[in-house]
């Protein structure tokens, strides 16, 4: 009978038939909700006393991010995924740099300081 239960448990997660049933505000709450459907870009992420979000965007645009804040970096034809993640981790690199030399702090779970 043990091995049966096993069996069907990694049957079940080899499918994927396994999933959240409820994946609503009155389930999740109101904050992991937003997070988890309405996730913040990178650049988001990156507050700092006195900024504004135009503040922000200029400094952003300047340390290399792109526009509406992501990280501004995109893939070029006839990479291989290894040197796609190598470049990316490399250009988020120099914009940590930067906008930390900005005065800019991150935080990971945005809040209200994210604007």
């Amino acid at each position: 009978m043990m091995t049966y239960a096993a069996l069907l448990m990694a049957m079940i997660s080899l499918t994927g038939c396994i999933r959240m049933t409820c994946m609503s505000p009155s389930c999740l709450g109101e904050e992991t909700y937003n997070n988890l459907m309405h996730p913040k870009p990178y650049g988001a992420h990156w507050i700092k006393d006195g900024m504004t979000r135009e503040s922000r965007a200029v400094d952003w645009l300047q340390c290399g991010g792109g526009e509406r804040l992501n990280d501004g970096y995109e893939r070029q034809s006839g990479i291989t995924t290894k040197e796609y993640f190598e470049g990316l981790e490399l250009h988020r690199k120099r914009i940590r740099s930067c906008m930390n030399a900005k005065g800019y702090d991150w935080i990971e779970q945005c809040d209200a300081r994210c604007l």
